[in-house]
């Protein structure tokens, strides 16, 4: 079945419902029972985590944009890569209605209708769905792999990508001798700088961290086996 006024009504519908059972189930405290509340408390403690992670690094090696883009600049021929896949995808927050999406998508309606309407990620939707040119190295963990073994044409997914979209991707074609774009460059380019500057600020930090919050290792009892 082909995109349609009724997959879009199916679509706003489940969105609608996922709204009300949501404040529904705040309303009833469903957020405080043992399970749900661990389970949750797990997921916003890896998400901070993850992010903090990320901008500690930047910050400690005093790493901003400007600092990244010269970078790209200046060593472009880096980001030369002999083979990329151009990939489009659609990428929501619900399983449900990526499992549907999905479904769609192999029945043979477009990605880049689909991803305009329907993709949570607005980027990608004002992009009609165009993902951008991959390399293996820039490639999410959970997809990477299918992606590499799979040819144009084929619809992927869903997958729960690293920045908690179910994601549903269709490899549109290759690409031979390109640069990576700036965007996926990006975290190359952090831990490149990184690498440049040294353990030695990073070592400092962690000695503050370890003083300010109390931390007393006794290097005597770290007796790793």
């Amino acid at each position: 079945m082909a995109d349609s006024e009724e997959m879009r009504k199916n679509y706003l519908f489940r969105e609608l419902s996922e709204k009300f059972l949501y404040e529904m189930g705040k309303s009833e405290g469903v957020g405080d029972i043992p399970e749900i509340r661990n389970k949750i408390e797990d997921f916003k403690r890896k998400t901070i985590v993850e992010y903090m992670n990320r901008r500690t690094k930047r910050e400690v090696y005093a790493i901003d944009d400007e600092a990244v883009r010269q970078y790209y600049i200046d060593n472009k021929d880096k980001f030369m890569r002999d083979k990329l896949y151009r990939l489009y995808a659609v990428r929501v927050t619900n399983k449900k209605n990526a499992e549907d999406i999905a479904q769609q998508l192999r029945n043979g309606s477009s990605i880049r209708i689909l991803s305009a309407s329907l993709s949570n990620d607005e980027i990608l939707a004002r992009n009609n769905g165009d993902w951008g040119l991959f390399s293996a190295d820039v490639m999410g963990e959970s997809w990477k792999d299918d992606v590499l073994a799979s040819f144009p044409g084929e619809i992927l997914g869903p997958y729960l990508d690293s920045e908690n979209f179910y994601t549903i991707i269709e490899i549109a074609g290759f690409a031979y001798k390109r640069h990576l774009s700036f965007n996926l460059a990006y975290p190359l380019i952090v831990e490149e700088l990184i690498a440049e500057y040294g353990t030695e600020k990073w070592d400092g930090y962690r000695d503050r961290m370890m003083t300010e919050y109390g931390a007393k290792i006794n290097v005597e009892n770290l007796r790793w086996k």
